[in-house]
């Protein structure tokens, strides 16, 4: 029989590649029939992963080793001992000393010899580098598929894990709706949602109310939900169809399966769950009025905050505030509710509301002036032209004569400054009615619609529609003192002058006899266009 002591060291491979090697058990009982004559002192298992250094039970069988307390070491294969090129070193270095007397595997052969020793080294490498490549394409693909939308492990409570076997990438992992849970985690959120419930409530009513039961997996079964998996959902933002970026904080990728709760939802179950909250999602979206607005006082940006307020009935309500930022001296103290902001711009669409009939008439006569406001803008872009090249010439005649020093260099140097900015001038001049050239008939088009939809569309639109009519009604908007001012666009200005008794003009002869209702409003149709 041998002599030699030997320790046994079995690891389960985590890695993707390994999945389908021997467990623990199968490894030791299969070592036990290849090896039933030595002398085995001990039997050591570990599950941590090998790709990095820092085992403990495997640096507690290399410490026995290389003092001398046993002699030989069994393992299943090298790349169950190692991954890493620092753990990889300390058995060689031990072989190489004589510290490691003898080294065996069930599934490889070693000859302790240099030349066995140097092929031990090759096959631990090829085990750090198939280690490296495989987390290397792993994270690639999990990257991917958060791009795509879809999570890259096991679908939370509520959903399940499926195949994609359509679209431009096939059999790729998916999430779908759990049909047994999804509608019972909505109803907790709801109860939640209400402010008037605890965490333990809702489970309470969770397990015996409704006779929840988690879906389970082979480690933990299905049984009831426990206050800290519904803690843990409340608190992932993976529900309202975020999906975390690793290394990232607070980036997401927008997911592609079914959400279970807004955004709005999630953030405000974070403030109801205060110290238990996690990080909110709305400090990565917008305000309607926040980026637009200006203070009216001092000119800093408006911005804005969101704020939970508990009612007497025990529910919660949400409340967004605009206030000044007050980066520079200002007085401006008030915090002005989104709703009355709401309501103001409201007011300033119903002054320029029309009715569809003006807004044909309007664009009927301004395609006529087209061709007539065509030629006024490049006979002005001629002449502009035309500045723009004698003050060039004025400055190649300016710099001769200070080459021929007929002008002091001070001299030189204010003319010279005098000349540069008047051509600034003179080229911003250009371009802005190069801008008004290319875009006056689409804007006058564009204001028209805004004064027959604008008011309608902001009243049921979503956000973006409400920040494109905000941003297309004029220019220069401010707050102070808690009233939004504008500065409205041009075409604008006619309306507010004269339209609504013009509306009141046609809406009396629209049900007239038909020929004092052409000439009522043929009548009317003339003053309008002639503001």
């Amino acid at each position: 029989m041998n002599s030699l002591r030997y320790i046994v060291y079995m690891r389960k491979s985590t890695e993707q590649e390994d999945r389908q090697s021997l467990s623990i058990p199968a490894q030791k009982r299969k070592l036990q029939e290849l090896f039933p004559d030595l002398n085995v002192v001990d039997w050591v298992s570990e599950s941590k992963s090998a790709y990095y250094p820092g085992r403990e039970k495997f640096e507690i069988v290399m410490r026995r080793l290389l003092s001398g307390e046993v002699d030989g070491l069994i393992s299943w294969h090298p790349d169950r001992l190692s991954r890493n090129e620092v753990d990889a070193a300390q058995i060689t270095y031990g072989l190489r000393m004589g510290l490691i007397k003898d080294l065996k595997f069930g599934s490889y052969f070693f000859d302790n010899s240099p030349e066995g020793i140097m092929m031990l080294q090759n096959v631990t490498s090829h085990s750090q580098y198939s280690s490296s490549k495989m987390s290397k394409d792993v994270k690639r693909g999990n990257e991917e598929q958060r791009r795509r939308g879809w999570l890259t492990g096991k679908a939370m409570e509520g959903y399940l894990n499926s195949r994609n076997s359509e679209g431009d990438v096939k059999d790729h992992g998916i999430i779908i709706k759990d049909p047994e849970r999804f509608d019972l985690r909505r109803k907790m959120w709801d109860l939640m949602l209400t402010g008037q419930y605890s965490v333990p409530q809702i489970a309470d009513i969770a397990n015996n109310k409704w006779g929840y039961m988690t879906r389970g997996t082979r480690k933990a079964p299905s049984g009831p939900i426990g206050n800290t998996t519904l803690y843990q959902m409340f608190n992932n933002p993976r529900y309202a169809g975020m999906i975390p970026i690793p290394g990232r904080p607070g980036e997401y990728e927008k997911a592609s399966y079914p959400a279970m709760v807004t955004i709005d939802e999630f953030d405000l179950v974070q403030s109801l769950l205060g110290k238990r909250a996690t990080r909110k999602l709305a400090t990565k979206k917008d305000f309607i009025y926040r980026g637009i607005l200006m203070c009216g006082e001092c000119g800093c940006s408006i911005t804005a905050e969101e704020k939970i307020k508990k009612l007497n009935s025990g529910g919660v309500k949400k409340y967004i505030y605009y206030h000044c930022t007050h980066k520079r001296p200002c007085s401006q103290r008030k915090n002005i509710r989104e709703e009355e902001l709401d309501m103001q711009f409201d007011e300033l669409l119903s002054k320029y509301t029309i009715l569809p009939q003006f807004k044909e008439w309007a664009l009927k006569a301004l395609e006529s002036q087209n061709e007539i406001e065509t030629r006024n803008i490049d006979a002005t872009i001629k002449s502009q032209n035309k500045n723009i090249e004698s003050a060039h010439r004025e400055m190649k005649g300016l710099i001769k004569m200070a080459s021929k020093e007929l002008i002091t260099e001070t001299q030189f140097i204010q003319e010279k400054e005098e000349l540069d900015n008047r051509i600034n001038n003179l080229q911003k001049e250009l371009s802005d009615t190069q801008k008004r050239a290319e875009t006056w008939y689409e804007t006058a088009q564009s204001t028209f619609e805004l004064a027959v939809n604008g008011r309608r569309l902001f009243n049921k639109g979503d956000y973006n529609a409400k920040k494109s009519i905000i941003a297309g009604f004029g220019s220069n908007p401010v707050l102070l003192d808690g009233k939004i001012r504008f500065t409205p666009s041009p075409w604008l200005i006619p309306i507010e002058k004269g339209y609504k008794e013009l509306e009141q003009k046609y809406e009396k002869v629209r049900t007239s006899p038909q020929q004092i209702k052409k000439d009522a409003i043929a009548s009317i149709r003339s003053e309008w266009l002639g503001w």
